[in-house]
């Protein structure tokens, strides 16, 4: 019996919301199993020269998913064959006896060890053409011997769903691979410990990295009201705006709207003033309370060609402080140059500005002690002077603190 129309609306949906959200691939493959009286079912990807991805399934025991992975892949003779039937026709769609004869199966290392511990038999899958980056396999379902095997009906409701889940895992690919690089950047981001800020196009913060986050907090010469940037110093605040302004409006591709009139010795001719329109962003400093050291802050224009995204930003503002410490690169030195822990120690010191005879009141040892270790750190780094050796810690690859 063939699904209704509004059954098979309702697993599409469910389908192209899996390809969006992938929390949602467990339910989908539930309804498919539910609809076509399987026990499980489950997608095989195979990318060149990768292990298969067999994590989107549904009724399988985490144990067998993993003994699939590390050794029956190799076995699975019938994603073989329905590979191989797929290379000739574009793709496949069938039983499991259409590729393999139930007694040859029924002989395999495959059925002996994997499918039959698990107390399954028939199978019915589809074979996608077409999918991005090489990749070979498709959707299957299983069922135990005690059940009838699939039919036609089943065979049917694959064949009408074959284009739909092509587009899905494709489009599937494609974000997880956008999240795959959103995570990467963003951990490089905070691995170089680097204040960033998006702004959206009118200016309001969007999201921010830690490092941003920790400075704002501290409510000291610039802070977040009401999702906007302010700075303390009510003179200063007038700059800030003019510099997120023209950065967002050239962001944007708006750097046009935002021109104003003002008096300008340089064009007297203009009458009542000049056309000007805000610079594409700018850098200022930020004082704070003294002691401290004024914050710095740059802001330039992003241009997003993502106009389907509700939050995408118009400007970045890069938010630094001088008198921050530099992430200790001790573990790094250690690996690299074979520091001892007290060089390491000392080498940070060195990385923040520190002189030789603040950094041995730091560490509790005298100078002469200190000196006997930067000599020994310069002949280990290859480092002439201080000045050498400090470009060499800070350039160094962050993000790596010898942990596994």
């Amino acid at each position: 019996m063939q699904p209704s129309a509004e059954t098979v609306s309702s697993l599409l949906g469910l389908l192209y919301e899996s390809a969006a959200s992938p929390e949602h691939w467990p339910g989908f493959l539930r309804a498919v199993s539910q609809l076509t009286g399987s026990s499980t079912s489950y997608f095989v990807l195979v990318a060149p020269g990768q292990l298969p991805d067999f994590s989107l399934n549904y009724g399988f025991d985490p144990g067998w998913q993993s003994a699939y992975i590390e050794h029956f892949h190799a076995h699975d003779v019938l994603l073989k064959r329905f590979i191989a039937a797929k290379q000739v026709h574009g793709q496949w769609i069938g039983t499991g006896a259409s590729v393999i004869s139930d007694p040859e199966f029924q002989g395999t290392v495959f059925y002996n060890d994997f499918v039959r511990p698990q107390g399954q038999f028939h199978h019915c899958a589809v074979a996608l053409g077409e999918l991005d980056g090489q990749t070979d396999g498709g959707m299957g379902m299983q069922r135990s011997p005690r059940d009838a095997p699939f039919g036609q009906e089943t065979v049917a409701l694959l064949s009408l769903l074959a284009p739909h889940l092509r587009r899905a895992l494709n489009t599937h690919r494609a974000l997880s691979q956008a999240r795959s690089q959103n995570a990467e950047l963003r951990h490089t981001v905070e691995a170089l410990g680097q204040g960033l800020i998006s702004l959206g196009s009118r200016g309001q913060v969007i999201r921010m990295s830690p490092a941003a986050q920790s400075i704002l907090d501290e409510r000291d010469g610039i802070e977040l009201e009401r999702g906007f940037l302010r700075a303390s110093a009510p003179g200063l605040q007038s700059r800030l705006a003019a510099v997120v302004a023209g950065a967002v409006a050239t962001g944007s591709g708006q750097g046009g709207q935002y021109a104003v009139r003002c008096a300008t010795a340089a064009a007297p001719e203009a009458g009542r003033g000049a056309l000007w329109t805000p610079s594409a962003g700018g850098a200022m400093l930020i004082p704070r309370q003294p002691p401290r050291r004024p914050l710095q802050l740059a802001v330039t224009p992003f241009r997003s060609g993502n106009v389907l995204v509700d939050d995408r930003p118009a400007a970045l503002a890069f938010l630094s402080d001088p008198e921050a410490r530099p992430a200790s690169r001790a573990e790094i030195l250690r690996a690299l140059y074979r520091l001892t822990p007290a060089e390491c120690r000392l080498a940070d010191l060195l990385a923040q500005g520190c002189d030789t005879a603040s950094s041995a009141g730091q560490l509790a040892m005298t100078v002469e002690t200190a000196r006997f270790h930067i000599k020994s750190i310069f002949r280990k780094t290859g480092a002439r002077r201080q000045s050498d050796l400090v470009r060499l810690i800070l350039g160094l690859p962050g993000g790596w603190n010898g942990r596994a």
